[in-house]
């Protein structure tokens, strides 16, 4: 039919086998058989109407119309090669999303939590950037920012994902040399600091109600809940640790927590977004899924 289109199958075909002037090594590159490259120009010379190719005593040639139509097919065939490769990159550049958040979130829950996360949401690539203290999108290139924050309403484009619940946590050894069984015994042992916070053990002890004469011993400054959770697990005393944070160190053991004491540190774990993304449904899906881990204790 005059204007209607031929296979493209066909058309690739003969692309190749005119820059190699060879059925056979047509038949390489494309991984198929002779015989099938012979059938995708039987097919097209079919559609056309002409003959594309002939064979002389010196090897296959093009025909007059098989030159005539060899350019054409290759600039158009590189064309849609050309802007395939565009859409293709632009999808995967809009499934790559770019996630500025606190390092021990990163390293103690959602790197370990990867796999299910590409289950649930395959189409987004993640790339996780450490940061900590405010964010500002505008003077930097994520696409959304996890913070710790104290609790309130007045953030911008901000949502809760969860409450920060801190546990004391400790070695088994270290507590089977020194038991606790009550509050005033979590003294028997050194603090581990988080040097960025130091108030939570003050605000910890004073939740407690132990204000008695018994000077704290602190030990050791950490920056991070990371660095907090191996001190912790060398031994070398009691660690905070937000609970979704030391959950799997618990679950294997490797740490106990104590008394059951669970204290709520008046902050929280917020999700932000720039106004770019405010719409993005990929991001609202990452966003949800946050939630509906960290909700449900997973």
């Amino acid at each position: 039919m005059p204007g209607s289109l031929p296979p493209l199958k066909a058309l690739h075909t003969f692309e190749v086998a005119a820059r190699s002037l060879s059925f056979s090594r047509a038949a390489d590159e494309l991984f198929v058989t002779q015989g099938a490259v012979s059938k995708q120009i039987k097919l097209l010379e079919e559609f056309l109407g002409k003959a594309l190719f002939e064979r002389t005593a010196a090897g296959l040639v093009l025909t007059e119309a098989g030159r005539e139509y060899l350019p054409g097919v290759s600039e158009s065939l590189e064309t849609i090669r050309k802007i395939t490769a565009r859409v293709q990159q632009t999808q995967q550049e809009r499934n790559n999303l770019v996630v500025n958040l606190i390092p021990s979130f990163s390293s103690l829950w959602l790197i370990p939590r990867l796999a299910q996360m590409h289950r649930e949401i395959p189409s987004l690539n993640l790339t996780q950037i450490a940061g900590d203290g405010p964010y500002r999108f505008d003077q930097n290139s994520a696409d959304m920012a996890i913070r710790c924050l104290p609790l309130s309403r007045s953030y911008e484009n901000a949502e809760l994902l969860v409450h920060e619940t801190l546990v004391p946590v400790i070695h088994p050894a270290r507590l089977a040399r020194h038991p606790v069984e009550n509050p005033e015994q979590l003294l028997d042992h050194p603090l581990l600091v988080h040097i960025t916070r130091p108030q939570l053990w003050g605000s910890f002890l004073n939740h407690l109600n132990l204000k008695g004469d018994r000077v704290p011993e602190y030990r050791h400054g950490l920056e991070h809940f990371y660095m907090l959770l191996e001190a912790a697990q060398q031994q070398q005393g009691i660690a905070l640790i937000p609970d979704f944070m030391a959950q799997s160190a618990l679950l294997r053991g490797e740490l106990i927590s104590l008394l059951d004491i669970h204290y709520s540190s008046g902050y929280g774990y917020y999700f932000l977004t720039p106004n770019f993304q405010t719409q993005s449904q990929l991001v609202s899906q990452f966003r949800q899924w946050l939630k509906q881990q960290l909700l449900a204790g997973l």
